[in-house]
């Protein structure tokens, strides 16, 4: 099933400072071309502090994203919101059962997935 999120929803829930340095990458051209990866998206992101790849999707139901940048807490980091706003104003639609990299096979539906860097997960409630 392919799920849209709504990009105004979306942009809302992002802090500030975020949503800032995503606009700087979005105007900067940084984010490259959008590729499927796991039923959700992934690009080359070039910023100040290096070239990384974000994936973002849907896992059970939770906008997801995983970044090689390491970013603690809750929050999307700058490039996975560049991504996933690169795919919105697309009209990218995700799968609702998307795959992130780090997954390992096996793991149950509903698992946590771990960010490359800190371990952590990074979920955001959808609208």
């Amino acid at each position: 099933m392919a799920v849209r999120v709504d990009i105004d929803a979306f942009r809302e829930s992002i802090p500030t400072t975020v949503a800032e340095a995503a606009a700087r990458l979005l105007s900067n051209g940084s984010v490259g071309e959008l590729e499927p990866a796991g039923g959700g998206v992934q690009a080359v992101v070039h910023s100040h502090n290096g070239v990384f790849q974000p994936w973002i999707g849907i896992v059970g139901g939770l906008s997801t994203t995983d970044c090689d940048w390491g970013t603690t807490g809750d929050d999307c980091c700058a490039h996975a919101v560049a991504t996933t706003l690169t795919a919105l104003h697309a009209g990218t639609a995700f799968s609702g059962a998307a795959t992130p990299p780090g997954a390992t096979p096996g793991e149950p539906e509903h698992a946590h997935y771990l960010e490359a860097g800190d371990g952590q997960p990074r979920q955001a409630q959808l609208a």
